[in-house]
């Protein structure tokens, strides 16, 4: 039996103490950043986003932007009611478009969000307002709720009047500019519908 055999056990064997160690000291670290952090991810205040979104997504959604909002700011939007019969011509369901003090409001359901989400419609609504904007429409911002088939409140975004000025000027991308509005989508989380039998 060779001599060293134990030697090199016990070498073993430490180094896998010491690397256990190490990713315990890790986890309880990490625990608490994550508990400091909560389930939500930070407030999107600058762009691009891409350190809290995967890299295939990002790039998904970078194109949808690209493609949407410029197509609607191009079209002929001069009053709200416009703007409802253009996003209609999208295959969009708007329900309501209103003047509430300083902000438009409008409602719509989304019948795909099951299989597009909410981006796709909110990059149309985005390019919407910024043709609108870009007429000479005043107001502050655009506040849309997202309903479901139900129909029943579910969500909500809100594109605010001096990033689509920003956009028309130029100043922003179509991709900056969505990435902005998209960041403000709020919804309701649904859990997963996990299959599972008792007896697993």
């Amino acid at each position: 039996m060779d001599p060293n055999a134990s030697e090199t056990g016990r070498g073993s064997l430490s180094r896998r103490q010491f690397l256990q160690a190490g990713s315990l000291a890790g986890a309880v670290a990490l625990a608490g950043c994550i508990e400091e952090m909560g389930t939500e991810f930070p407030e999107n205040e600058e762009w691009p986003v891409s350190e809290y979104v995967p890299a295939l997504p990002v790039e998904e959604r970078r194109s949808i932007l690209e493609e949407r909002i410029p197509e609607l700011a191009a079209t002929d939007v001069t009053d709200p009611e416009g703007l409802a019969s253009t996003l209609e011509e999208y295959e969009m369901a708007v329900e309501s478009v209103e003047r509430e003090r300083d902000v438009l409001t409008l409602e719509y359901v989304n019948t795909d969000r099951h299989d597009e989400g909410n981006v796709h419609d909110v990059a149309l609504i985005a390019g919407g307002y910024a043709a609108l904007v870009d007429t000479g429409y005043d107001a502050v911002a655009l506040g849309a709720t997202i309903l479901d088939d139900a129909p029943a409140s579910y969500g909500s975004a809100t594109v605010e009047t001096p990033l689509a000025t920003a956009y028309n000027d130029g100043d922003l991308t179509a991709a900056e500019y969505g990435e902005l509005v998209v960041s403000t989508i709020e919804s309701q989380r649904y859990e997963p519908a996990v299959d599972v039998s008792p007896d697993e």
